[in-house]
């Protein structure tokens, strides 16, 4: 159970990846984040793979099945048992979250010029209904129509 519990502690969330940000040009940092104005000139749709860590499923399904398999038998044939039904709920574990997780997602990488004549980068999860050529506001790593 220690080791369940230490490893429990390296388990990956399901958190979304965080937008990433790349400039080519200087810019301030400030409270908002706030970036500028600018207009689309480019829209990539690039995939993200899982990382494959499904540590949070190996060990559920890996103490789950320890806990059925000691219910069988008595002595050495417990402990087989105990052994046999943690490395099986384990393998099984991670086998069910691998499957319930998408294997990989769209992202959108926009490519904005700034009105100081710069290029910033943003990598969003949606890009709702902009497009090539829409004036937007860059701002907190996030590109959204310029009202």
């Amino acid at each position: 159970m220690t080791a369940t519990t230490l490893l429990g502690g390296c388990a990956n969330s399901s958190k979304p990846a965080a937008p990433t940000n790349t400039s080519s040009g200087s810019s301030t940092s400030s409270s908002s984040n706030f970036i500028g104005y600018g207009v689309v000139e480019d829209i990539e749709t690039i995939k993200v793979s899982d990382d494959g860590k499904n540590i949070a499923g190996t060990l559920i399904g890996g103490a789950v099945g320890g806990l059925l398999g000691h219910q069988v038998g008595s002595g050495r044939g417990q402990t087989a048992a105990t052994v046999a039904g943690a490395v099986g709920g384990a393998v099984a574990g991670h086998e069910i979250e691998k499957r319930t997780q998408a294997g990989s997602r769209e992202e959108y990488r926009v490519r904005v010029r700034l009105s100081n004549g710069t290029t910033h980068t943003v990598t969003q999860s949606s890009v709702s209904d902009i497009k090539v050529g829409d004036r937007v506001r860059v701002d907190n790593d996030r590109v959204s129509r310029a009202n």
